[in-house]
């Protein structure tokens, strides 16, 4: 499967500076105060509450940081940063107008950086003015996995990217079909609403919503969970806002959904659900939406 989808909607920030590193180290989930050059995490920007700001991708060049968000239309990061920049010596740029970016597949991606196509995922290879840093997979048309790099150049006249040949609606039906959260990853969720534990460095000091977060680890208070939903015999639509019912009791709502005939045997939509175990191969659901029940299950993320 090859594709080239526009991301222009996502943020791009560049850091610079000595206090650059720090200042992200104690405002993210991850341990990225000592990271090279070259090196790359997967990171949450969090709330005081230890809702998302957004799930972003942090990526260590040579002369700064790089941070690539993950929602299409999220939070202002760097307006949002800014008001917990005081003191440090660092300069924050939104990049977003004077850069491009895409989301490719690791063949693309080899074309552009060298080396891309054999990331690590959330790892990062960079090429002149080019960053290239390996996100989520998603699902081609009959269900296999696809590995996909997210590519920024930081200088478009010099490094142009490729001209888009998979729309958007495509590309987030391919990234429901994986579980890939698209819109949860915001404050209507925490890192662990969404099994973000990749991006959680538990071991480092405190950052914003550290306690909040730590104490629904320790405590198990954990009890939302993002999970697919594959509608049974891949007929009928689901919204986002529609009730989702498991043996007659509501247990939660769609949170994300396409209309896209993808791969009919995976998720077509995502839903934030309480009280539903869905690792021993799915539970049954019917989903209420404004044309009448849609049978569906509930399935794990892949």
């Amino acid at each position: 499967m090859r594709f080239v989808v526009d991301a222009s909607a996502r943020a791009r920030l560049f850091l610079s500076g000595p206090d650059a590193a720090g200042f992200l180290h104690r405002m993210s989930t991850q341990h990225v105060s000592a990271l090279a050059p070259g090196e790359a995490r997967l990171n949450v920007l969090t709330t005081d509450k230890g809702r998302i700001v957004d799930v972003v991708h942090h990526v260590v060049v040579d002369d700064g940081v790089v941070v690539v968000g993950h929602k299409d239309g999220g939070v202002d990061l760097a307006s949002w940063l800014d008001r917990y920049f005081f003191t440090e010596k660092l300069t924050l740029t939104d990049i977003a107008p004077t850069s491009a970016i895409v989301v490719v597949d690791a063949a693309t991606a080899e074309t552009l950086v060298p080396g891309a196509s054999s990331l690590a995922p959330w790892q990062a290879r960079t090429h002149g003015p080019l960053v290239a840093v390996r996100t989520f997979d998603i699902a081609d048309e009959s269900g296999a996995a696809v590995v996909v790099v997210v590519v920024v150049s930081r200088d478009p006249a010099v490094a142009p990217l490729p001209a888009p040949t998979l729309p958007h609606d495509a590309f987030v039906a391919a990234a429901i079909a994986a579980g890939v959260p698209t819109q949860e990853a915001g404050e209507t969720s925490t890192p662990l609403d969404l099994a973000l534990h990749d991006a959680i460095h538990w071991a480092k000091g405190c950052y914003i919503g550290q306690e909040v977060i730590a104490r629904l680890d320790t405590y198990g208070k954990q009890r939302k969970a993002l999970v697919g939903v594959v509608v049974a015999g891949g007929d009928g639509d689901v919204a986002v806002g529609d009730a989702v019912v498991v043996a007659g009791v509501g247990v939660g709502a769609i949170t994300s959904s396409t209309t896209l005939r993808w791969c009919p045997s995976l998720p077509r939509a995502l839903a934030m659900v309480k009280g539903v175990d869905v690792d021993d191969g799915g539970v049954d659901a019917v989903v209420k939406t404004a044309g009448g029940e849609v049978r569906a299950r509930l399935v794990g993320r892949r």
